[in-house]
């Protein structure tokens, strides 16, 4: 279960994407979990990305949680390092946010 205090950010997408043949796509690296969880390292972070709606093959809604942060910068504001994931993801998806 997520604690109060790791950082989590929400994107809602304009139409159902399939989050790991975008993670692919970018070369960003990734692990499955289950249907609706995927562990992914970027930029040296390790982040959990869960779909919330649909599953990670067909998300319309997924939530980004930090896992880790980056070693060579472990001072990073979360919110930047969600930022610059979920924008490249979103483009390689082809859709875009809501």
């Amino acid at each position: 279960m997520m604690g109060e205090d790791e950082p989590v950010q929400s994107c809602k997408l304009s139409e159902s994407a399939n989050l790991r043949t975008a993670l692919e796509a970018a070369a960003i690296e990734f692990l499955d979990v289950d249907e609706h969880r995927t562990i992914v390292i970027y930029q040296q972070a390790i982040l959990m990305v869960i779909a919330t709606e649909g599953k990670a093959t067909t998300a319309q809604e997924f939530d980004v949680e930090l896992w880790k942060e980056p070693p060579n910068d472990p001072d990073r504001d979360p919110e930047s390092l969600f930022a610059a994931f979920i924008d490249e993801l979103v483009t390689t998806t082809g859709t875009t946010r809501r």
